[in-house]
């Protein structure tokens, strides 16, 4: 079964609140990484929730995907472009997606 762009976005942005541990209520995709969303700290033996973010980007993720993300060409700043991230590897990685996202 296919999930539409807008099941897939929320999916995201309900991804992104437990990572935070936030109410999904309170997240806006316009808030940044970094700025209004912060890490918390943690050793350099357990990933924070900018590694965990990172590492769901990368996971699903084709070559062409990864080249971008390699040269700069696409950089996700945002919750909603986390989201934007997620809906379009969904095409090529639904089960990866699918993973990430729900678990």
């Amino acid at each position: 079964m296919g999930f539409s762009e807008d099941d897939l976005r929320l999916a995201a942005k309900l991804r992104v609140a437990r990572l935070f541990n936030l109410n999904p209520d309170a997240l806006s995709f316009d808030m940044v990484f970094g700025e209004d969303l912060k890490a918390s700290f943690i050793s350099n033996f357990k990933a924070n929730e900018f590694d965990q973010l990172d590492y769901d980007i990368r996971d699903v993720a084709d070559h062409q995907v990864l080249k971008e993300l390699a040269s700069g060409t696409l950089v996700i700043r945002t919750v909603g472009d986390y989201c934007e991230h997620m809906i379009r590897c969904y095409r090529a990685k639904p089960k990866d997606v699918n993973r990430v996202l729900l678990g």
